[in-house]
Protein backbone atom coordinates (compact mmCIF):
# COMPACT_ATOMS: atom_id res chain seq x y z
CA UNK A 1 0.00 0.00 0.00
CA UNK A 2 1.06 3.49 -0.83
CA UNK A 3 2.50 5.81 1.47
CA UNK A 4 0.77 8.56 0.08
CA UNK A 5 -2.95 7.10 1.16
CA UNK A 6 -1.96 6.56 4.75
CA UNK A 7 -3.31 10.41 5.37
CA UNK A 8 -6.45 9.88 3.53
CA UNK A 9 -6.91 6.81 5.47
CA UNK A 10 -6.45 8.60 8.83
CA UNK A 11 -8.47 11.59 7.49
CA UNK A 12 -11.44 9.14 6.64
CA UNK A 13 -11.47 7.27 10.04
CA UNK A 14 -10.99 10.63 12.01
CA UNK A 15 -13.87 12.49 10.32
CA UNK A 16 -16.28 9.87 10.55
CA UNK A 17 -15.40 8.05 13.79
CA UNK A 18 -15.27 11.24 15.56
CA UNK A 19 -18.74 12.16 14.25
CA UNK A 20 -19.76 9.12 15.58
CA UNK A 21 -18.12 9.52 18.56
CA UNK A 22 -19.48 13.06 18.63
CA UNK A 23 -22.84 11.21 18.78
CA UNK A 24 -22.64 8.75 21.36
CA UNK A 25 -21.48 11.05 23.94
CA UNK A 26 -24.50 13.21 23.50
CA UNK A 27 -26.76 9.98 24.33
CA UNK A 28 -28.85 11.48 21.52
CA UNK A 29 -31.36 8.49 20.37
CA UNK A 30 -30.27 6.69 17.38
CA UNK A 31 -33.33 4.94 16.00
CA UNK A 32 -35.27 5.08 12.63
CA UNK A 33 -34.89 8.54 10.95
CA UNK A 34 -33.11 9.73 14.07
CA UNK A 35 -30.24 7.63 12.99
CA UNK A 36 -30.13 7.99 8.91
CA UNK A 37 -29.93 11.99 10.09
CA UNK A 38 -27.55 11.37 12.16
CA UNK A 39 -25.49 8.82 9.70
CA UNK A 40 -25.32 11.97 6.99
CA UNK A 41 -22.07 13.49 8.59
CA UNK A 42 -20.41 9.97 8.42
CA UNK A 43 -20.90 8.98 5.23
CA UNK A 44 -20.23 11.88 4.14
CA UNK A 45 -16.36 12.13 5.17
CA UNK A 46 -15.20 9.90 2.88
CA UNK A 47 -16.06 12.42 -0.13
CA UNK A 48 -15.00 15.65 2.18
CA UNK A 49 -11.79 14.09 2.94
CA UNK A 50 -10.90 12.69 -0.47
CA UNK A 51 -11.57 16.27 -2.23
CA UNK A 52 -9.04 17.83 0.68
CA UNK A 53 -6.61 14.92 0.16
CA UNK A 54 -6.38 15.42 -3.72
CA UNK A 55 -6.15 18.88 -3.67
CA UNK A 56 -3.89 19.33 -0.99
CA UNK A 57 -1.70 16.54 -0.35
CA UNK A 58 -1.42 14.85 -3.92
CA UNK A 59 -2.29 17.93 -5.73
CA UNK A 60 -4.72 16.47 -7.98
CA UNK A 61 -7.77 17.35 -10.14
CA UNK A 62 -11.14 17.08 -8.01
CA UNK A 63 -12.61 13.27 -9.60
CA UNK A 64 -12.52 13.69 -13.30
CA UNK A 65 -9.89 10.01 -13.42
CA UNK A 66 -12.97 8.46 -11.29
CA UNK A 67 -15.23 9.39 -14.48
CA UNK A 68 -17.76 10.69 -12.26
CA UNK A 69 -20.18 11.85 -15.12
CA UNK A 70 -19.97 8.21 -16.87
CA UNK A 71 -22.57 6.10 -15.14
CA UNK A 72 -21.76 2.63 -17.72
CA UNK A 73 -23.75 -0.32 -18.51
CA UNK A 74 -23.06 -2.56 -15.18
CA UNK A 75 -24.40 0.10 -13.42
CA UNK A 76 -27.74 -1.60 -14.08
CA UNK A 77 -25.85 -5.02 -13.11
CA UNK A 78 -25.32 -2.83 -9.44
CA UNK A 79 -28.78 -1.56 -9.50
CA UNK A 80 -30.91 -5.42 -9.90
CA UNK A 81 -28.20 -7.38 -8.41
CA UNK A 82 -28.42 -5.60 -4.87
CA UNK A 83 -32.25 -6.67 -4.82
CA UNK A 84 -30.91 -10.34 -6.13
CA UNK A 85 -28.02 -10.01 -3.42
CA UNK A 86 -30.82 -9.55 -0.31
CA UNK A 87 -32.75 -12.72 -1.68
CA UNK A 88 -29.90 -14.44 -2.45
CA UNK A 89 -29.09 -13.71 1.10
CA UNK A 90 -32.29 -14.86 2.77
CA UNK A 91 -31.87 -17.87 0.85
CA UNK A 92 -28.57 -18.89 2.17
CA UNK A 93 -30.10 -17.98 5.73
CA UNK A 94 -32.88 -20.11 4.92
CA UNK A 95 -30.41 -23.08 3.35
CA UNK A 96 -28.11 -22.71 6.41
CA UNK A 97 -31.00 -23.04 9.01
CA UNK A 98 -30.44 -19.76 10.81
CA UNK A 99 -34.32 -18.38 9.79
CA UNK A 100 -37.03 -19.95 7.61
CA UNK A 101 -37.80 -17.96 4.82
CA UNK A 102 -41.23 -16.83 4.94
CA UNK A 103 -43.46 -14.79 1.96
CA UNK A 104 -46.55 -14.97 3.95
CA UNK A 105 -45.53 -11.24 6.08
CA UNK A 106 -45.37 -13.70 9.51
CA UNK A 107 -41.86 -12.18 9.86
CA UNK A 108 -43.27 -8.27 9.61
CA UNK A 109 -45.96 -8.89 11.38
CA UNK A 110 -43.13 -10.46 14.32
CA UNK A 111 -41.69 -7.57 14.44
CA UNK A 112 -45.41 -5.22 14.41
CA UNK A 113 -46.19 -7.30 17.31
CA UNK A 114 -42.86 -6.10 19.58
CA UNK A 115 -43.64 -2.36 18.57
CA UNK A 116 -47.01 -1.81 17.66
CA UNK A 117 -49.04 -5.07 19.82
CA UNK A 118 -50.31 -7.99 18.90
CA UNK A 119 -53.76 -6.30 17.27
CA UNK A 120 -51.90 -4.38 14.89
CA UNK A 121 -49.50 -7.21 13.91
CA UNK A 122 -52.71 -9.51 13.21
CA UNK A 123 -54.18 -6.96 10.95
CA UNK A 124 -51.44 -6.51 8.98
CA UNK A 125 -50.54 -10.53 8.75
CA UNK A 126 -54.22 -10.57 7.24
CA UNK A 127 -53.93 -7.66 4.83
CA UNK A 128 -50.67 -9.17 3.86
CA UNK A 129 -51.39 -12.43 3.36
CA UNK A 130 -54.93 -11.67 1.22
CA UNK A 131 -52.52 -9.00 -1.19
CA UNK A 132 -51.96 -11.65 -4.63
CA UNK A 133 -48.06 -10.30 -4.42
CA UNK A 134 -46.00 -10.93 -1.21
CA UNK A 135 -45.28 -7.98 0.79
CA UNK A 136 -41.39 -8.49 0.03
CA UNK A 137 -41.64 -8.66 -3.75
CA UNK A 138 -43.48 -5.01 -3.27
CA UNK A 139 -40.53 -3.79 -1.10
CA UNK A 140 -38.10 -5.17 -3.56
CA UNK A 141 -39.61 -2.81 -6.03
CA UNK A 142 -40.38 0.14 -4.67
CA UNK A 143 -36.47 -0.45 -3.29
CA UNK A 144 -35.41 -0.05 -6.99
CA UNK A 145 -36.50 3.33 -7.25
CA UNK A 146 -36.26 4.92 -3.82
CA UNK A 147 -32.60 3.24 -3.99
CA UNK A 148 -32.12 5.79 -7.08
CA UNK A 149 -32.90 9.16 -4.86
CA UNK A 150 -30.18 7.05 -2.16
CA UNK A 151 -27.52 6.96 -4.83
CA UNK A 152 -25.88 10.36 -4.75
CA UNK A 153 -25.92 9.98 -1.19
CA UNK A 154 -23.38 6.71 -0.91
CA UNK A 155 -21.62 8.20 -3.93
CA UNK A 156 -19.89 10.08 -0.72
CA UNK A 157 -18.70 6.91 0.20
CA UNK A 158 -17.73 5.34 -3.32
CA UNK A 159 -15.76 7.94 -4.31
CA UNK A 160 -13.58 7.11 -1.25
CA UNK A 161 -13.53 3.48 -0.61
CA UNK A 162 -14.02 2.67 -4.71
CA UNK A 163 -12.67 5.50 -6.19
CA UNK A 164 -9.66 6.64 -4.32
CA UNK A 165 -8.68 3.93 -2.55
CA UNK A 166 -9.22 1.35 -4.90
CA UNK A 167 -7.30 3.16 -7.33
CA UNK A 168 -4.42 3.31 -4.96
CA UNK A 169 -4.29 -0.14 -3.74
CA UNK A 170 -4.32 -1.29 -7.42
CA UNK A 171 -0.56 -1.89 -7.36
CA UNK A 172 -1.77 -5.43 -5.22
CA UNK A 173 -3.80 -6.04 -8.30
CA UNK A 174 -7.44 -5.99 -8.97
CA UNK A 175 -8.28 -9.20 -6.54
CA UNK A 176 -5.73 -7.99 -3.96
CA UNK A 177 -6.51 -4.75 -3.76
CA UNK A 178 -10.42 -5.49 -3.37
CA UNK A 179 -9.54 -7.51 -0.31
CA UNK A 180 -7.81 -5.04 1.50
CA UNK A 181 -10.21 -2.33 0.80
CA UNK A 182 -13.34 -3.90 1.83
CA UNK A 183 -11.56 -5.21 5.07
CA UNK A 184 -10.67 -1.10 5.74
CA UNK A 185 -14.21 -0.37 4.24
CA UNK A 186 -15.61 -2.53 6.95
CA UNK A 187 -13.92 -1.40 9.92
CA UNK A 188 -14.43 1.78 9.19
CA UNK A 189 -18.39 0.79 9.32
CA UNK A 190 -18.33 -0.16 12.29
CA UNK A 191 -19.45 2.66 14.24
CA UNK A 192 -22.45 2.51 12.63
CA UNK A 193 -23.23 -0.72 14.59
CA UNK A 194 -22.72 1.31 17.67
CA UNK A 195 -25.05 4.09 16.60
CA UNK A 196 -27.50 1.29 16.38
CA UNK A 197 -27.73 1.14 12.66
CA UNK A 198 -26.96 -2.50 12.15
CA UNK A 199 -27.35 -5.15 15.25
CA UNK A 200 -28.85 -3.16 18.01
CA UNK A 201 -29.53 -6.26 20.22
CA UNK A 202 -25.80 -7.56 19.86
CA UNK A 203 -23.38 -4.79 18.76
CA UNK A 204 -20.45 -6.42 19.27
CA UNK A 205 -21.18 -9.86 17.37
CA UNK A 206 -22.57 -7.88 15.07
CA UNK A 207 -19.60 -5.66 14.38
CA UNK A 208 -17.62 -8.35 13.78
CA UNK A 209 -19.96 -10.31 11.38
CA UNK A 210 -20.32 -6.75 9.47
CA UNK A 211 -16.61 -7.26 8.96
CA UNK A 212 -15.94 -10.25 8.00
CA UNK A 213 -19.41 -9.73 5.57
CA UNK A 214 -17.97 -6.51 4.21
CA UNK A 215 -14.49 -8.22 2.45
CA UNK A 216 -16.70 -9.95 -0.34
CA UNK A 217 -19.01 -7.30 -0.48
CA UNK A 218 -16.63 -4.44 -0.85
CA UNK A 219 -14.78 -6.94 -3.34
CA UNK A 220 -18.02 -7.07 -5.27
CA UNK A 221 -18.40 -2.97 -5.20
CA UNK A 222 -14.69 -2.69 -6.45
CA UNK A 223 -15.54 -5.60 -9.38
CA UNK A 224 -18.57 -3.24 -10.24
CA UNK A 225 -16.90 0.07 -10.47
CA UNK A 226 -14.20 -1.66 -12.53
CA UNK A 227 -16.50 -2.64 -15.23
CA UNK A 228 -17.80 0.52 -14.82
CA UNK A 229 -14.96 2.78 -14.94
CA UNK A 230 -17.09 4.54 -12.72
CA UNK A 231 -17.74 4.96 -8.71
CA UNK A 232 -21.73 5.33 -9.60
CA UNK A 233 -22.37 2.02 -10.28
CA UNK A 234 -21.81 1.04 -6.48
CA UNK A 235 -23.65 4.26 -5.67
CA UNK A 236 -26.40 2.77 -6.66
CA UNK A 237 -26.05 -0.64 -5.29
CA UNK A 238 -25.68 0.75 -2.42
CA UNK A 239 -28.24 3.43 -3.00
CA UNK A 240 -31.02 0.39 -3.50
CA UNK A 241 -29.18 -1.95 -0.06
CA UNK A 242 -30.06 1.39 1.54
CA UNK A 243 -33.57 1.55 0.67
CA UNK A 244 -34.70 -1.68 1.15
CA UNK A 245 -33.30 -1.76 4.49
CA UNK A 246 -32.83 -4.89 7.10
CA UNK A 247 -34.25 -7.36 4.24
CA UNK A 248 -34.21 -10.36 6.46
CA UNK A 249 -36.65 -8.47 8.97
CA UNK A 250 -39.37 -8.94 5.91
CA UNK A 251 -38.55 -12.65 4.84
CA UNK A 252 -36.69 -14.14 7.73
CA UNK A 253 -38.81 -16.05 10.29
CA UNK A 254 -36.76 -16.49 13.54
CA UNK A 255 -33.01 -16.75 13.84
CA UNK A 256 -30.67 -14.17 15.23
CA UNK A 257 -30.19 -10.88 12.75
CA UNK A 258 -26.67 -11.58 13.07
CA UNK A 259 -26.71 -14.71 11.23
CA UNK A 260 -30.01 -13.97 8.79
CA UNK A 261 -29.03 -10.21 7.91
CA UNK A 262 -27.72 -9.28 4.71
CA UNK A 263 -25.08 -7.13 6.42
CA UNK A 264 -24.50 -10.44 8.51
CA UNK A 265 -23.38 -13.88 8.09
CA UNK A 266 -25.63 -14.83 5.21
CA UNK A 267 -24.75 -11.48 3.83
CA UNK A 268 -21.11 -12.65 3.73
CA UNK A 269 -21.53 -16.03 2.60
CA UNK A 270 -24.35 -14.59 -0.25
CA UNK A 271 -21.66 -11.97 -1.34
CA UNK A 272 -18.84 -14.84 -1.48
CA UNK A 273 -20.91 -17.10 -3.86
CA UNK A 274 -21.35 -13.65 -6.36
CA UNK A 275 -17.67 -12.93 -6.08
CA UNK A 276 -17.26 -16.58 -7.25
CA UNK A 277 -19.85 -15.19 -10.11
CA UNK A 278 -17.56 -12.49 -10.76
CA UNK A 279 -14.37 -14.26 -10.82
CA UNK A 280 -15.66 -16.63 -13.00
CA UNK A 281 -16.75 -13.91 -15.83
CA UNK A 282 -13.67 -12.33 -15.12
CA UNK A 283 -12.08 -15.43 -16.26
CA UNK A 284 -13.62 -16.63 -19.16
CA UNK A 285 -13.65 -12.93 -20.44
CA UNK A 286 -9.45 -13.11 -20.22
CA UNK A 287 -9.63 -16.50 -21.69
CA UNK A 288 -11.50 -15.13 -25.01
CA UNK A 289 -9.28 -12.42 -24.95
CA UNK A 290 -6.44 -14.60 -25.33
CA UNK A 291 -7.78 -16.74 -27.73
CA UNK A 292 -9.00 -14.00 -29.93
CA UNK A 293 -6.80 -13.59 -33.24
CA UNK A 294 -4.46 -10.79 -33.09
Amino acid sequence: MSSRVLPWLLGVYAVSWGWAGLIALSGRPTVGLAFVLLALPFIFGPAAVSWLWRRYVVREGPFEDLNMLHVGNPALTGWLGAIAFVWLAALVAHVMGWGALDLSGQAIANRMNEVQGPEKAAEALTAMQAAPVPYAVIASLQALLVGLLYAPIRLCEELGWRGVLARELAPLGPWGSAVLSGLLWGIWRVPLVWMGGYFSDAPAAGALAMVAASVPQGVLLVWLARRAKSVWAPAIAQGVLTAIGPFNELVSVGGNPVLTSPMGAAGGVAALLLVAVAWGLDRREAAAAADAPR
